[in-house]
């Protein structure tokens, strides 16, 4: 399975989460690209399986890029992959259900008609960690990011014919 983790990370958050799922990707078999959505163009996302995007969230909205990127790729590249979302959020703001980056980047691509294959994955950040580059994802956060992993490879490889 091919796969190509985009991701848009102001403090470092978001960067630390993409690296953790191409290793559990990479760990499960896949062949993963990881890269900021800043230096990924529309023709490298051809055959691809599976399409992972990551934002933080700023004023409740996604990363600019990488909804410019999303709308770059043509739709019938979308219509050959699978396309999962994950994202950080302050987590007061997602305790309290307000939509965030995650939400805007989901509505984005269910405009053009596409769905997610799997629930987004949402970090809620607390306090300094929210401004601060992470020293280290917690035991919680590699679990939910290996969860993640697992959900992203079952959604995406299709069921045997037959």
């Amino acid at each position: 399975m091919r796969v190509l983790i985009a991701y848009a990370s102001w403090f470092g958050h978001n960067r630390t989460m993409a690296k953790a799922l191409a290793q559990e990707l990479e760990r499960q078999g896949a062949t993963v690209i990881c890269a900021p959505a800043s230096r990924i163009t529309a023709a490298e996302v051809v055959g691809l399986d599976l399409l992972v995007l990551g934002t933080y969230t700023h004023g409740g909205r996604a990363n600019r890029r990488l909804l410019q990127l999303c709308d770059s790729i043509p739709r019938r590249r979308l219509e050959h992959m699978a396309v999962g979302v994950f994202g950080t959020q302050i987590a007061a703001v997602l305790q309290a259900n307000q939509p965030g980056g995650v939400d805007d980047l989901v509505a984005h691509l269910e405009s053009r008609g596409f769905d997610i294959v799997s629930p987004p994955l949402r970090i809620g950040l607390r306090g300094a960690a929210t401004v601060l580059p992470w020293k280290g994802i917690g035991a919680r956060e590699r679990g939910q990011i290996k969860a993640f992993a697992r959900d992203l490879l079952e959604a995406s490889v299709p069921a045997p014919l037959g």
